[in-house]
């Protein structure tokens, strides 16, 4: 029970003394890596800086022990900070205060939402997501990210909060870019792409922004225009619950909704990978719990919804770590940051924070997986364009239900009109196959019908109209009708009453009407309907080539 609930518990002691040097050495680099992120997305998020490390501290130690992941780097992310932003902005209606407090609520939401998921087991919810829809979120999350930091990169104060706002509101008033603010963002992004590419194993935002804070303090960029982050508190979040209100949490619901579904597919997904690459398995529902806690303790230290980083999880894989002891040596590097460095942090450079976003938009933007789309369907490209667009254009959540509901509807219209086929034996392949896709001719006196999706209330009259029109199509006089169920495996009671007026209907024709491969669950409500012999006039066969023994035994 010790080991279910807390995997990393059981972990830590079976510790192994090899571990330890990985192990710290990819803590610190996490570490190093979570204070500028920590600072820049809880800006991106539209709260002050240090509500980063509110946000992050208490979830990393919580996650060492309940994660089943060994690598999963949790805390602030963009995708859900500019998400829950989007959320919270509606209602707080520009009080500073109220904002914070419903962050923080809006964290406790989520953490309820996925603590019951997990409860229900409802870990397969992530599988909901299909590729065209991660691919066009992610997508459209990258550019929103991008478009958000053209105010504080350029020195513009730029006012839409939308992504072809921003975009034009930039074009409109590039007269009033400022050429220093340009060269600190344009400078450390630079340099953090250059890191990404050819040292991915460093630290590259501390090195990018304490590079842009040593510019700071030596070249004087506040009198040049440059903005910098200002007062940093150095106290450690203490807990607390934060003000509930019901007609706050009914307001908040659909938001968190969305971050706890977009960010339990984040985070199953990213662990899933670096698990299997290095050789242990993730436990999903354990996954959506550990979500759950992580955003607990941001909510209850005033922090705001929390995720998992791409990049804080490649990292310490690729440093070789072992065990989640990398998360409580970074929350230390953080703490000791935290109460070391505050004047240093109040130095930092606006710009440099917003470069740490920039580069973080640019490398999610799923190139590889459009172009892969692109290869596969034209049509699931479309659902992921559609997706991108509505994240651009209205918002994340909107965005995201959007493709999801395009989705949805496609995968439905496959069901409803499924791919069928008449059946012929092929003698080189020892089998039955689609005759019109090997160029065969079906047995003369013999209708084998294959329909490759569930019998529902949505599809049941395209069975019957196909069917009929593959009896007018099949040469000669058909004496047999025999449907392949094996593509079916479930009947609904609107199919059960269709195939009940076409046993009746096919059988006032003199014809025989039979089916093969049906698995339990089918046969089960075909004799439940009165569908089968005795009780009816439908026979069953095991196999195609039984069915078609018994067509060559009839009497004739």
């Amino acid at each position: 029970m010790l080991k279910r609930l807390f995997p990393g518990l059981s972990v830590f002691l079976c510790y192994e003394r090899s571990f330890l040097r990985p192990d710290l050495v990819a803590g610190l680099t996490v570490g190093a890596m979570l204070i500028p992120q920590s600072m820049a997305y809880a800006e991106l998020a539209g709260l002050p800086p240090n509500a980063g490390f509110d946000a992050v501290l208490f979830g990393l130690l919580a996650y060492a022990l309940v994660g089943s992941s060994r690598h999963l780097g949790v805390g602030p992310e963009p995708g859900t900070a500019i998400l829950a932003a989007t959320g919270v902005g509606a209602i707080a209606a520009g009080d500073p205060a109220r904002y914070g407090s419903l962050m923080a609520t809006l964290a406790g939401l989520v953490a309820v939402i996925c603590l019951a998921g997990a409860l229900l087991r409802l870990g397969f919810l992530a599988e909901l997501l299909s590729k065209p829809v991660l691919v066009g979120y992610i997508t459209g999350v990258g550019l929103t990210l991008i478009s958000s930091q053209l105010g504080k990169s350029t020195g513009i104060a730029i006012r839409s909060d939308a992504f072809f706002g921003r975009v034009s509101e930039l074009v409109q008033r590039a007269g009033e870019i400022k050429p220093t603010t340009v060269a600190v963002s344009g400078g450390t992004l630079a340099l953090l792409m250059l890191l990404r590419r050819y040292a991915p194993k460093l630290p590259g935002a501390l090195i990018g922004v304490g590079l842009a804070t040593l510019a700071s303090v030596v070249l004087d960029l506040p009198a040049s225009g440059v903005r910098v982050v200002g007062h940093v508190s150095a106290e450690l979040p203490t807990p607390h619950l934060p003000a509930l209100s019901l007609g706050d949490l009914s307001k908040l619901l659909p938001t968190a909704l969305g971050i706890a579904l977009v960010g339990y597919t984040d985070n199953v997904l990213t662990a899933r990978s670096v698990g299997a690459k290095m050789g242990y398995r993730v436990d999903a529902n354990q996954e959506l719990g550990a979500l759950g806690v992580i955003n607990l303790c941001s909510s209850i230290s005033g922090g705001f919804p929390v995720s998992s980083s791409a990049s804080r999880t490649a990292v310490p894989a690729a440093l070789g770590s072992k065990t989640q002891l990398t998360s409580l040596v970074a929350m230390a590097f953080v703490v000791l940051g935290l109460v070391a460095l505050g004047p240093v942090l109040a130095r930092m450079p606006e710009p440099a924070l917003a470069a740490v976003v920039l580069s973080a938009g640019i490398a999610i933007i799923d190139v590889g997986g459009l172009r892969r789309l692109w290869d596969v369907s034209k049509v699931e490209l479309a659902i992921a364009a559609g997706g991108a667009l509505g994240v651009m254009v209205f918002d994340v959540l909107n965005g995201v239900l959007i493709a999801v509901g395009a989705s949805v509807l496609l995968a439905f219209a496959r069901i409803a009109l499924p791919h069928d086929a008449i059946l012929a034996h092929a003698e080189k392949l020892d089998g039955w196959v689609d005759a019109d896709q090997y160029g065969l001719q079906p047995t003369e006196g013999l209708l084998i019908y294959r329909f490759d999706a569930p019998l529902f209330f949505a599809n049941a009259n395209r069975f019957r109209e196909r069917l009929r029109l593959m009896l007018e199509k099949n040469p000669g006089r058909e004496e047999w009708v025999v449907l392949d169920f094996e593509g079916i495996g479930e009947v609904d009671a609107s199919a059960l009453e269709m195939l009940e007026d076409l046993v009746t209907e096919l059988s006032a024709l003199s014809l025989v009407l039979a089916v093969a491969r049906a698995n339990e669950r089918a046969l089960l409500r075909l004799a439940r309907g009165g569908l089968l012999e005795p009780h009816g006039k439908l026979r069953s066969f095991p196999t195609i080539n039984a069915a078609v023994r018994a067509f060559r035994d009839r009497p004739r």
